[in-house]
């Protein structure tokens, strides 16, 4: 056994793949909870489980590391209760509207959304091969929100969770380009401190559930879901993530992330039930072939 793990351990292949099908487990498992444990209690449980789990395993280096994140305590407030929470909660809030395959598509758009703001922020340079893959990318998301109709474009009619996801999308890319001015330190480690600032952030949602009255407290299932939120799309994925960028560097383990969505939508039908529509194909083609072309390009 102990071969084996060291054998999958190595190939950064295997651990991407297997990251990008936790993921995509995730956005369905938010659709399967739906009636099981009101969602701010289900993200809450998640990233305190997380913080306590990884604080409890390295207790040590946290301790060391407790002064450098004082330093730039605004830094790591904002990148785990603004830029992890706030996709959480929008990705909580767009599963009770929208599909978990449009859930998985539209997290694809992220990549762009890093461009855009990396172009406009940070003064990054986009490439004309960049500038075309953007463009699929924003057709992608546009013909996904808009369910193919040109009316509905026409008439902003799009759908709400789609917007949402798309809200999330924007603080998940916020976070990323917030990661290139990240302090010296292991990417585990930091996750501890980005999780305990998460968790304040869900715990202020899991307040506004209680006094609206709606908090739903998890039974058999719902606690199976919170369990798995905290061990696979969490500590397992981001583990996994982290040594196949080790492994391989950020640009090819980053191609990996726009698996997410084909795996989405394959568990979706094959779980959930869903319907793929022929928009669904023509989005995520879109959307897949503007990001492997952003990719390619991306300056090393």
């Amino acid at each position: 056994m102990k071969r084996l793990l060291n054998l999958i351990w190595s190939r950064p292949h295997s651990l991407l793949t297997m990251t990008t099908l936790m993921w995509a487990g995730h956005a369905n498992a938010l659709k399967l909870s739906i009636d099981e444990i009101s969602p701010m209690l289900l993200m809450g449980f998640r990233w305190i489980g997380c913080f306590i789990i990884l604080t409890i395993f390295l207790w040590s280096d946290v301790q060391k590391y407790i002064p450098s994140v004082k330093k730039r305590l605004p830094w790591v407030s904002v990148m785990g209760g603004i830029g992890l929470a706030g996709f959480t909660i929008c990705l909580i809030i767009a599963a009770h509207y929208t599909t978990a395959i449009n859930l998985g598509i539209t997290q694809s758009f992220i990549p762009a959304l890093v461009m855009i703001l990396g172009l406009t922020i940070l003064g990054n340079s986009i490439s004309k091969e960049q500038g075309i893959g953007l463009l699929l990318s924003l057709l992608g998301a546009i013909l996904l929100i808009s369910k193919g109709s040109i009316q509905t474009i026409l008439d902003l009619r799009f759908n709400y969770g789609d917007i949402i996801m798309l809200m999330g999308c924007f603080c998940y890319a916020g976070y990323t380009l917030g990661l290139t001015n990240r302090i010296n330190m292991p990417p585990t480690v930091m996750f501890v401190f980005f999780s305990f600032f998460a968790s304040l952030t869900l715990c202020i949602g899991i307040f506004v559930e209680f006094i609206n009255g709606q908090l739903v407290w998890p039974g058999i299932r719902g606690g199976a879901l919170i369990l798995y939120c905290i061990i696979f799309p969490s500590i397992l994925a981001q583990t996994f993530f982290m040594r196949g960028v080790e492994l391989i560097g950020a640009n090819r383990a980053g191609l990996y992330v726009n698996l997410v969505p084909v795996f989405t939508a394959l568990m979706a039908i094959i779980f959930l039930s869903e319907q793929i529509f022929i928009f669904h194909i023509f989005s995520l083609v879109l959307v897949l072939s503007g990001i492997f072309i952003t990719e390619k390009f991306k300056p090393l």
